[in-house]
């Protein structure tokens, strides 16, 4: 006859509330995480998806403007210009966020609670996209503490000189 071992009833609610506690803390990193990221700055590729923020151009020089939503220009790249809007891109092409994404050499940035507000970065320095960056911020906030706790615990019992328990 085989023996079925069984975990013991006060390491299984320990379990329990272990998990459940990882869990609380997965909902409030979300929360956190968004009201945190609210007042970051991060890169816009894609500036049609933001009412009011304009769009970038190329002319045939291959010279990049920001035209705003009164169909004023400023030159972005390779040099970036002062913000006053008073010159027209009359032979511009429209250069598309997919276009964007693939140079890091300038991008536009924003902060999502200042929207359509943009600035634009030679070099780029922004690390996330708008769209992703609040969920970079959730899932670092969550997974710090989660990480962090044993390697603390190992990092104690190495100093007292304590063996790992075995189960």
């Amino acid at each position: 006859m085989t023996e079925r071992r069984s975990t013991p009833p006060s390491r299984l609610t320990s379990r329990r509330i272990y998990w459940l506690c990882v869990l609380v803390w997965g909902f409030a990193s979300l929360v956190l995480g968004e009201r945190l990221a609210a007042d970051m700055k991060f890169r816009i590729n894609d500036l049609s998806q933001i009412p009011g923020a304009g769009m970038v151009m190329r002319d045939n020089e291959g010279m990049l403007y920001h035209v705003n939503s009164d169909g004023r220009a400023r030159q972005i790249f390779p040099v970036l210009a002062p913000p006053e809007y008073k010159d027209s891109c009359l032979d511009c092409v429209l250069v598309t966020g997919e276009q964007l994404s693939q140079t890091n050499e300038f991008c536009a940035a924003g902060v999502r609670s200042q929207l359509p507000r943009l600035d634009f970065e030679l070099p780029c320095r922004s690390w996330a996209v708008l769209g992703d960056g609040p969920r970079v911020v959730s899932v670092t906030l969550f997974l710090v503490p989660i990480l962090l706790w044993p390697i603390l615990r190992a990092v104690g019992r190495a100093v007292s000189g304590a063996k790992p328990r075995i189960n």
